[in-house]
């Protein structure tokens, strides 16, 4: 690591390292059946994790996978771990064509007119930058999680990740540093809603 890449990183932990992610408690009723509705890229970047480069596009035919597509495979892989029942991700893709919703408001009428079981689950791409684009060491994310119940459109839970660094050690490329800092992002701000449950036997 170069000496700027290091007091670049001392100064992102300097100024943000004080920063908590802010999580509501989950209401002891909550339905237990989520949709985990595409998430609100607010970025100005696609944020490709896979099939951005020439090689991956035309030659090995690599299906383009953003941050969006990782955050909601984490997001299904952490609700059900915790005990939740998570509508199948092409039941989804069914009710919302690939579109992902503006607003918890605009992710419960997609939800009402999708006919989509239970509560789903909004999430807010704020900010997501790393530090360099080759072999990064941190990416810079801010996000939001909520919880919404189609019948009201009323935000049952909320978690909000203020903007902060989340180190990605061994990443070679973006890519790579934008896939670990959504496991890590999805897992920290959803553990909250529950201890994971040992796998069925």
């Amino acid at each position: 690591m170069t000496l700027f890449r290091v007091l670049l990183w001392a100064a992102s932990v300097i100024v943000f390292g004080c920063t908590r992610s802010t999580v509501s408690p989950p209401p002891a009723n909550m339905v237990h059946t989520v949709a985990v509705l595409p998430p609100n890229n607010r970025t100005a970047d696609p944020l490709l994790v896979a099939g951005a480069s020439f090689l991956e596009e035309y030659a090995l035919r690599t299906d383009r996978i953003t941050v969006p597509d990782v955050l909601a495979a984490e997001a299904r892989l952490q609700l059900g771990r915790r005990g939740f029942t998570v509508v199948p991700a092409d039941v989804v893709d069914s009710a919302t064509q690939g579109r992902a919703p503006g607003s918890p408001q605009a992710a419960a009428e997609i939800a009402t007119r999708g006919k989509l079981d239970g509560i789903v689950l909004y999430i807010e791409i704020r900010r997501w930058e790393p530090d360099v684009s080759l072999r990064p060491t941190f990416v810079l994310v801010s996000l939001t999680a909520s919880l919404v119940d189609p019948a009201s459109g009323r935000v049952l839970w909320s978690a909000d990740h203020p903007l902060s660094p989340l180190p990605t050690p061994g990443s070679v490329t973006a890519g790579s540093a934008y896939a670990t800092a959504a496991q890590q992002v999805m897992k920290e701000l959803l553990t909250p809603l529950g201890a994971e449950r040992p796998p069925a036997s």
